[in-house]
């Protein structure tokens, strides 16, 4: 029971992370997701509850009213190509997730995507985790209300750059 409870951040990582790694499917065109059918398409999720007369929700505004941190742009790697950009749902408390999916041309080595990602993270952090495994090199680190990540490494024959924030806290709300 400890170990498949273990992989459920796992799992919402993933869930989080493939729409902009893989694309959205062909059915997503033909209807916008709304928060029940994004909740009942998650597997394991309980049902949604209807909010209690004492229930109180934020009032922090949405994730595409709230804008990125200065550090997060496509000048980040200006060697590489953003081939998907985007940002998850928010959630009860305005929080969300931001990522930005670069490609290096052919050609360039990982060190052309570390050194860059960890001078930038160095400026945004101040303590930046480094975890090298499987090829890949994860950067991460926790920044006033964020957990910054950025991960370099090889998809399909071609270097690649995930950069993305989560708030671990409400951001503030957008001018």
């Amino acid at each position: 029971m400890l170990a498949s409870l273990r992989s459920v951040p796992s799992a919402l990582f993933v869930l989080t992370l493939a729409p902009v790694a893989c694309g959205p499917s062909p059915e997503a065109s033909k209807a916008s997701p709304t928060a029940e059918s994004v909740k009942s398409a998650t597997p394991g999720a309980a049902p949604a509850a209807a909010p209690s007369e004492g229930q109180q929700f934020s009032s922090k505004a949405s994730a595409s009213t709230v804008p990125d941190p200065a550090w997060f742009s496509p000048a980040l790697l200006p060697g590489a190509t953003v081939t998907k950009k985007g940002r998850s749902p928010s959630d009860d408390q305005g929080r969300f997730t931001a990522q930005i999916l670069f490609a290096f041309p052919a050609g360039a080595s990982l060190d052309d995507c570390t050194d860059p990602l960890a001078a930038a993270l160095a400026k945004i952090v101040p303590t930046v985790q480094r975890e090298e495994k499987d090829g890949r090199v994860t950067l991460s680190g926790d920044a006033e209300g964020q957990r910054v990540m950025f991960i370099c490494g090889d998809a399909n024959g071609t270097l690649t750059a995930f950069v993305s924030y989560r708030w671990t806290q409400p951001p503030p709300a957008a001018p």
